[in-house]
């Protein structure tokens, strides 16, 4: 039985990772369409398992690439041969907020995977976190559809938005101001909701209470948690836009379907 089946709006993950078997299940079941990266060769042959699950193809989206959290401990070339084979590379990037591996050494995994891609002509996710001026510009060097996910810095939008990057928008919508900014200036066309997984969204939801920020998620969250976190998201994103949240749901979903293809559209 589907999301649509079910009497809730259609929801797509732009970016998740491999995570509990319940939630997979969920996605699975569900028929979540969602885009599960693996950032390094472990968490890869997991998914790779995973896709072997009946009914993963038919609702998961494998990508791969080196996270830059990893790039002190593992290589791109290890993690090539899943590069090769998934239609998406990432999550790639830089971060000096939450990662102490030399930037230098992120540097120059990232720039390896940006060129891979460009040169397969395979999409990119970008982990961008205080590294957002340095990578709009790296980018420049390296034309190619690029997905920047749950971006939540308060400048450099535009520096994306001007090279045509979509933007997924976090479970933090509901309290980051950053992340609100986005949801109302992304383009209809380029704006994409995302998870980060089940623990991400736990983590989103803490930091809000935090703020005084009551949790919403819907009643039905406990036995559908994945989906709960994203319909909470495309509603609040929908409010700062002034749109009907089933709208946007379409909308995503087609710009996820879009993002995934080999042409972007214009309008």
């Amino acid at each position: 039985m589907t999301a649509v089946q079910r009497g809730h709006i259609v929801v797509t993950d732009a970016h998740a990772h491999t995570g509990t078997k319940e939630e997979t299940r969920e996605r699975i079941r569900d028929g979540i369409m969602t885009m599960i990266c693996a950032g390094e060769p472990e968490d890869a042959k997991r998914l790779d398992e995973i896709l072997k699950w009946p009914g993963a193809i038919q609702a998961l989206i494998p990508a791969a690439g080196l996270h830059p959290w990893n790039s002190g401990k593992a290589s791109v070339e290890d993690m090539m041969p899943f590069m090769e084979k998934y239609p998406v590379i990432g999550e790639i990037g830089m971060d000096t907020l939450w990662c102490d591996v030399p930037v230098k050494v992120q540097r120059e995994a990232f720039e390896r995977q940006l060129a891979f891609a460009m040169e397969q002509k395979k999409p990119a996710v970008l982990h961008t976190k205080a590294q957002e001026k340095e990578i709009a510009r790296i980018l420049r060097d390296y034309p190619n559809r690029y997905l920047v996910h749950w971006y939540s810095c308060s400048r450099f939008l535009d520096e994306y938005l001007e090279q045509d990057c979509y933007v997924s928008i976090g479970p933090d919508v509901v309290w980051n101001p950053a992340v609100q900014e986005a949801a109302r200036r992304v383009p209809k066309n380029r704006i994409l909701a995302e998870t980060d997984g089940l623990g991400a969204v736990e983590w989103a939801l803490k930091e809000g209470e935090k703020m005084g920020i009551k949790n919403t998620l819907p009643s039905a969250a406990p036995v559908r948690p994945v989906g709960a976190s994203l319909e909470q998201t495309i509603k609040c994103s929908a409010g700062l836009r002034g749109m009907d949240p089933a709208d946007l749901a379409i909308r995503i979903r087609e710009n996820m379907i879009r993002f995934l293809s080999n042409g972007i559209a214009s309008s």
